[in-house]
């Protein structure tokens, strides 16, 4: 049991260092709130973009494509949008970037669609704020199409009746009325409807429960980096020669020493899950989130014995840990979404720790079982397995 005592007191060690403490619990503590809220949803983040709308046409076909602006309900949540009367003027507050975007209905738009005539609207964006502008343009093309049923109504009734050489004018202008009307009143201009949905399982994840993942894995990470600093600093203090010529074996020393990263790291995941989880975050099944923890803690007890092994000097440890963490970390997605990455580099995040764990936690969080993570549970043992063989073999005790 000599094992279990190195490991306590390491352990021990460990939960007395209040700078160690603050790295690991404090630091991913404070991240968490602050990625998740500067990086909150996109629609949260544009808030109410400001734009103008102009209706120089007062016409009711003019009134269908600006009256949504200030009635329709999810225009009203993304647009902030104020009448104005002069196009110039609203143009110069877009250059200037005080609005995001400027509409333009012309004077002539509802008699050009009422005689079955094409017209034309203007959309104005500033190019400094490309998502807000796209989103504007976006809807500005889908009102013109719905306000193009009616044209096509007034098109075909005007080439329908033309040939009956109606002498009246008022009475071919009436006939295209009313079909422009009817067009009008009976929902064609929205007859067809997009029903968004998402592909994903489970409900859309906040950016504090992706945030509450990511930054955990990686500051699971950063438990590792202590470890290796334990055991080299104890190897330059002739503390583990000493070790040694006590009746213990090496192997049990070192299961001691990995017992003490794997319960430091235990118990920094169960200190964050209890924090996101008051803040709100809904982990999934506890199993599935379990053994997800276990297996990524025993990859960061792997890798406190890689980096051991590979760096010489309490300075060399720092150096190589911080290469290799913050590597895993950019690539598996603890900074920003994996999806966000070019299609050739998102592959990339399966040969690091944190896109196998922040993958799985991910799945748990929208609804996977213990069985559906098993894939990213023996992938991180496998990469614990990898990086202790390598650590036990390449680490030197003297």
């Amino acid at each position: 049991m000599r094992w279990l005592h190195v490991g306590i007191k390491d352990l021990t060690v460990t939960v007395r260092d209040r700078g160690s403490l603050a790295i690991l619990i404090a630091m991913p503590m404070i991240l968490i709130v602050i990625l998740s809220s500067a990086l909150g949803n996109l629609a949260s983040n544009l808030g109410k973009t400001p734009v103008a709308i102009i209706d120089l046409d007062q016409g009711r076909v003019g009134a269908q494509v600006t009256d949504g602006f200030f009635t329709d309900p999810q225009l009203t949540t993304l647009f902030l949008a104020q009448r104005m009367t002069d196009p110039i003027e609203a143009r110069a507050l877009v250059a200037k970037g005080d609005l995001a975007g400027a509409l333009v209905v012309p004077a002539d738009f509802s008699r050009r669609l009422d005689t079955g005539r094409s017209s034309k609207l203007t959309v104005y964006t500033d190019p400094g704020r490309q998502i807000a502008g796209t989103v504007f343009r976006s809807v500005a093309e889908s009102l013109s199409t719905r306000v193009s049923a009616a044209s096509i109504a007034a098109r075909t009734s005007a080439y329908y009746v033309a040939p009956l050489r109606v002498r009246d004018p008022g009475f071919v202008y009436g006939v295209i009325g009313k079909a422009v009307q009817s067009a009008s009143e009976t929902s064609a201009l929205s007859a067809v409807q997009v029903v968004e949905s998402t592909a994903a399982r489970g409900t859309e994840l906040s950016t504090l429960s992706y945030y509450a993942g990511a930054m955990s894995v990686m500051f699971l990470m950063f438990g590792a980096m202590f470890g290796a600093f334990s055991l080299v600093r104890e190897r330059d203090n002739w503390t583990l020669p000493r070790m040694l010529m006590s009746p213990g074996t090496r192997w049990e020393i070192l299961g001691g020493k990995m017992f003490g990263v794997f319960m430091v790291g235990g118990l920094q995941f169960l200190v964050l899950f209890a924090f996101t989880s008051a803040l709100g975050v809904r982990w999934g099944d506890p199993i599935a989130v379990g053994l997800i923890a276990v297996s990524t803690v025993a990859a960061a007890t792997g890798l406190a014995i890689f980096i051991a092994a590979v760096a010489k000097t309490v300075r060399a440890v720092s150096g190589v840990a911080q290469m290799l963490i913050q590597f895993m970390a950019a690539i598996g997605g603890s900074f920003f979404p994996v999806s966000q990455f070019p299609a050739w580099m998102q592959p990339l995040h399966y040969v690091s720790v944190n896109g196998w764990s922040i993958d799985g936690i991910l799945a748990t969080m929208r609804g996977a079982s213990a069985a559906e993570v098993l894939p990213n549970v023996a992938a991180l043992l496998v990469i614990a397995a990898v990086f202790f063989g390598i650590g036990a073999w390449r680490l030197r005790w003297e």
